[in-house]
Formats: structure tokens, sequence, C-alpha cells
């Protein structure tokens, strides 16, 4: 991860997690040790470049993500779109408030999370009932 990255995440755990032990990824996953926080572009590079924006790491177009939800965000982006901007749009909201998600906010991450994971089963079943 390049230095500008680890700096605005650095950012994020002290906007979004100041004083909090357990932290939970913005996909409700915790951060531990083999799962530590990455950083996830909201608007993607290309996007921003095409928009003539400039594509460098901020506050505002990250979320905080550990490793193993990234991933998960990469599957959902390829087999459910709809459900990846809904992501997205909710990361949004999340950098819109500037501070550590309210329980309302949470219960919204952990509803997406549940919806993920089962369109992630749900494909691979599809997947091996094909083959």
């Amino acid at each position: 991860m390049n230095k500008n990255k680890q700096l605005v995440l650095k950012s994020m755990r002290n906007i979004y997690y100041k004083d909090i032990k357990k932290r939970y990824d913005w996909m409700g996953f915790l951060i531990t040790e083999d799962n530590k926080p990455t950083y996830h572009h909201i608007a993607k590079r290309e996007e921003l470049i095409e928009r003539g924006e400039s594509y460098i790491a901020t506050v505002e177009n990250g979320a905080y993500l550990g490793k193993r939800s990234h991933e998960l965000l990469h599957q959902i982006e390829q087999q459910d779109h709809d459900l990846y901007i809904c992501w997205n749009d909710l990361f949004l909201m999340i950098n819109n408030l500037r501070c550590h998600p309210v329980e309302h906010v949470w219960n919204i991450i952990f509803k997406l999370k549940d919806i993920s994971l089962n369109t992630i089963n749900d494909n691979k079943t599809s997947k091996r009932k094909i083959k």
C-alpha cells in the first residue's frame, strides 16, 4: 500500500475510531492482524481521471475496509452491481457523518453484509450446479 493511502487510513482511524478498541470495518468485519485495514476508493481512479479530478486517496473518497471486506466487495461488484452501488452510497454517508457510525448505520451495515454473503454463496452454489 502506498504511503498516501497509509496516511489517509491513519486519518480515517482517528476520525471514525478514536477511543474505540474493537474496530469493525465499514462492511461489518472485525479488524484483526489477519484482516488489516485497507483503503477502498469509492469513486474509482478511472472515473476520477475521466472527470479530470485527482485520484489521490482522500478521506472523503475512501472507505475503511479490512482485507476480507475489500475482497468481498470486488466479488460483489462483479456479481451484483446494484449491491456494490449500495455499499458505496453507504460509505459516502459514513464519510458525511465524519464520526464513528451510529447504531442505525451499523444496522444497515450488518443487513448489507448478510445480503452480500448470501449473494456470494448463492452464486457459488449456482456455479456448482451448472458444472
